[in-house]
């Protein structure tokens, strides 16, 4: 079965000449900014891009099937958030973890507490692996706090035409 090495949500991924990667503000938390006496709008996003990075390991005799990773975010009262897909891996690698990235743009905040990024790998439309988690704390504050740790982010929502 797979192995996952590392599952880590952060702002961006930069990779070097030797396609070396750096992960940059891994997410621990996010804060978002709602004025008072306004009310955070159900679908609301907030206006940061973020990444995903996953290493994964394979035995040998894994190497010649393929694999597709999926994601999928889960809002802090569990149901599913519109973030969701599939990553076919074209090649893996032989003697170090096979690693994947992937860019979004925008992150669920509508609701205070933990957003669950979930992953896991299939075959052949099968669950071949356990579904591996990384939670990330969204708050909402009516001013930023002083020494904040988490990122503050302004928040994006569509207005619907009457």
């Amino acid at each position: 079965m797979p192995r996952l090495g590392s599952l880590l949500v952060c702002e961006k991924i930069i990779l070097d000449q030797q396609q070396k990667p750096s992960l940059i503000s891994i997410f621990q938390g996010i804060t978002a900014l709602v004025p008072q006496g306004q009310q955070m709008p159900k679908d609301a996003l907030g206006g940061t891009p973020w990444c995903i990075f996953c290493e994964w390991f394979f035995a040998e005799d894994e190497l010649t099937k393929m694999f597709e990773q999926v994601i999928e975010v889960l809002m802090p009262d569990g149901s599913p958030s519109l973030i969701k897909g599939r990553l076919t891996f074209q090649q893996l690698a032989k003697d170090q973890g096979t690693r994947s990235y992937v860019s979004m743009y925008g992150m669920p905040i509508a609701n205070p507490g933990f957003l669950t990024v979930n992953v896991w790998l299939e075959s052949e439309s099968v669950k071949v692996t356990d579904v591996f988690s990384y939670p990330v704390k969204i708050d909402h504050t009516t001013e930023p706090r002083p020494n904040e740790t988490a990122m503050i982010i302004p928040t994006l929502s569509q207005t619907k035409p009457k």
